[in-house]
């Protein structure tokens, strides 16, 4: 029996691809429309959707992508030219394919009846002068499909082929003929048997019809010829009203296809307004589309050098465990020279020596690092996955804005680990509209300042050591820091700006409910999305920076580690319990003087480094537990940074410093404030992750109350 369930996995998998194809070729195709190649690229991947959906009986799906084919070949015959249009209405039907992939993903109901209104446009651009005007005759033609054998072995239903002509046309008659099947005997229950004679009406042509047995033409005998009709599949009182001259042919084939949706019923029935049922579709539709994000989320495609890899440093963990297997059984220890990792074992020889044990340990050290290195990498993927769905993103806000922005993507080969690419995205584009609205400058402003017409933003990616980093840069009109000040001023953000500096006043942006614009857009200015930003990146263990000239234009840099899953750690003692102090957000550390410690009053502790007033934390407070040193000149001092303010934090001892697999606490365990996560260290025992910006905030509120 086929296991459908899984073939719609793989075919969602694979759907994706093809749709982000779709909209990346469309947009290149927009640039340069003489590129043949890539329209064929372009017509390849409607074509594998419109295939690989129709095979598996998704036929809704199959005869939609059919009409974006068939405009695609179209245009690839040169009958209509690619103007903005067509690219609008193509763009906006991969949108809906996407949806119905999503619906097949998270296993719910597609209402294929929100396609109309973007079928009659697919439509009315293939029946335009450009193309010759009208819409192809309506013929029927004769069908024998004689299927192959091993059609069910292939996990090929012929029902849904036959369900794909009616997605083409009307299906008049069907006959299924019986005369090779065998005797019970003879039959093998794994063959097909059947061949299916058929007569459908349609006004696509025989190498289009053709194109629904595209799958299964191997070993099928396939005929197709026209045959001629004289109105006989019309239903009889379709056929009376005509022959009585009642209506014409043309009205009862319209009335035929007219359908009402159970929304537009109930509307003209007045037991509900349009606007409900409108609302009531767009809910159903971010439904949908949520539990699609979350289902294609759990899958990711591997690199085959990078499985390759692993598998062989695999395989020399288990020739090293087998020697230490040997060792300890035996009673010998073998002599092995490490040749610093390239997949082969070195000269071996025997005798008792625990110097050899050791070598056989940092080889086993050895290999397990490249064990954890390979594994991370898997988890790698590159920012262009991200990166190119903002150039559709660019195009349509640009346009709403009535101006012409060019966007620029580089480093797109840069790799992000996949759980901080997915929470990168929507930073991003809190970002890029931001550029779009605030930061470009309309072209007749630019003009007016000697730039040119067009604006640019420029989204790049690059990796510096451990870190990555993204740059979202504009050629705009820059942060006006005066305005920012008086905004700051004006809300109660802040009383003057004496002392601030440049970086300062720029990261008053970052405040809540901080905006600069004069009036609320469709796109920016309500106070909300830097703010955001800034949690957001925070939240991943990254930083945000801004660069800016008056108008020259702005720099945001993002810096993003390379992975969340390991991260370098400080440990320290707090009682009888160690904890681990990202070091990400570690400064310095210190025991202080006891004359360098002050009270500021009952609640708030500082301490004097190097001039500074440093706010003291004590951790054995926040976290309620037990300490042995109480005061700070016996005890130890952690120096953290949040937001460009430094924190102390007191601890008994400090431990060290080391690698640790960070792991969420998960629901069942309560939401304990200051503490990220947990990890299990080297001895067994569990230490929890302190949550530096969390302690931070906690800082700052004693200190304002």
């Amino acid at each position: 029996m086929v296991d459908f369930k899984k073939l719609y996995s793989i075919f969602v998998d694979e759907a994706m691809e093809r749709i982000a194809e779709l909209e990346d070729g469309l947009l290149q195709f927009e640039k340069s429309s003489e590129d043949k190649e890539l329209l064929n690229t372009i017509f390849r991947a409607a074509h594998t959707i419109k295939g690989s959906s129709g095979s598996i009986g998704l036929k809704d799906i199959s005869a939609f992508t059919h009409h974006m084919e068939e405009i695609l070949d179209m245009v690839r015959q040169e009958k209509l030219s690619p103007d903005k249009e067509l690219i609008n209405t193509l763009l906006d039907a991969t949108d809906m394919i996407k949806e119905m992939v999503g619906c097949v993903a998270s296993e719910t109901v597609f209402d294929f009846g929100r396609c109309e209104g973007l079928l009659k446009r697919m439509e009315e651009i293939k029946k335009s002068p450009e193309s010759g005007g009208k819409s192809q005759e309506i013929k029927t033609f004769k069908i024998i499909f004689a299927p192959s054998h091993d059609l069910f072995k292939r996990g090929i239903d012929p029902a849904m082929i036959i369900d794909d002509l009616r997605g083409i046309g009307e299906i008049v008659s069907i006959k299924c003929l019986t005369e090779a099947v065998p005797a019970l005997s003879d039959m093998n229950p794994e063959n097909l048997y059947l061949r299916w004679d058929i007569q459908l009406r349609t006004d696509k042509d025989a190498s289009e019809i053709k194109n629904v047995f595209e799958f299964v033409e191997e070993g099928s005998e396939i005929k197709i010829f026209p045959v001629s009709t004289t109105g006989k599949d019309v239903p009889f009182i379709g056929k009376m009203l005509i022959d009585e001259g009642v209506v014409k042919a043309e009205d009862v084939e319209d009335a035929l296809k007219s359908q009402k949706r159970l929304g537009e019923i109930l509307a003209e029935q007045g037991k509900v307004s349009p606007v409900n049922v409108e609302k009531a579709l767009e809910k159903q539709r971010n439904i949908k589309m949520d539990s699609f994000k979350k289902s294609v989320s759990s899958t990711i495609r591997v690199d085959l050098g990078k499985l390759d890899h692993l598998i062989n440093i695999v395989g020399e963990m288990v020739i090293i465990h087998s020697m230490f297997q040997q060792a300890i059984q035996g009673g010998n220890w073998l002599s092995v020279t490490d040749n610093g990792g390239n997949g082969k074992n070195g000269s071996l020889m025997t005798h008792n020596s625990a110097q050899n044990m050791e070598a056989l340990f940092s080889q086993l050290q050895r290999i397990g690092k490249d064990i954890q290195e390979s594994a991370m990498s898997l988890r790698m993927l590159p920012v262009g996955e991200i990166f190119q769905r903002f150039i559709r993103l660019v195009r349509e806000l640009s346009a709403s804005k009535n101006k012409d922005i060019e966007l620029i993507i580089t480093g797109e080969d840069t790799e992000l680990d996949k759980g901080v690419l997915e929470k990168i995205a929507d930073p991003l584009v809190h970002l890029i509209r931001n550029s779009i609205d605030h930061g470009i400058e309309t072209p007749q402003e630019r003009l007016n300042k000697g730039k040119p017409e067009k604006g640019t933003i420029h989204l790049s990616a690059y990796q510096m050591g451990d870190a990555v980093y993204i740059d979202v840069e504009d050629d705009g009109r820059g942060l006006n820091k005066e305005k920012i000040v008086q905004n700051a001023m004006s809300k109660g953000i802040i009383t003057n700006d004496q002392g601030l500096t440049d970086e300062q006043i720029c990261n008053l942006i970052f405040m809540p409910g901080f905006s600069t614009a004069d009036t609320v857009t469709d796109v920016s200015g309500r106070g909300v999305g830097m703010d955001v930003v800034k949690k957001n990146i925070e939240s991943l263990n990254g930083k945000v920076y801004i660069r800016t000239r008056q108008d020259t234009g702005t720099t945001i840099s993002i810096k993003l580690p390379l992975t969340l899953a390991i991260i370098d750690g400080l440990t320290v003692l707090i009682g009888e319990e160690i904890f681990v102090i990202p070091i990400t957000s570690v400064v310095e550390s210190l025991r202080p003087n006891r004359m360098e410690v002050k009270s500021l009053n009952e609640k708030v502790e500082v301490i004097n480094v190097r001039g500074e007033y440093i706010p003291l934390m004590r951790l054995y407070e926040i976290l309620g537990i037990t300490s042995w040193k109480k005061d700070p000149w016996d005890a130890i001092v952690i120096v953290t940074m949040h937001e460009g303010r430094k924190y102390g934090l007191l601890a008994d001892e400090l431990l060290g410093e080391q690698q640790i697999v960070i792991k969420n606490l998960g629901t069942a365990t309560p939401k304990v404030r200051g503490i990220a996560g947990g990890t299990i260290l080297g001895d067994g025992r569990v230490a929890l992750v302190l949550d530096v910006p969390g302690i931070a905030e906690m800082v700052k509120k004693q200190v304002t109350t």
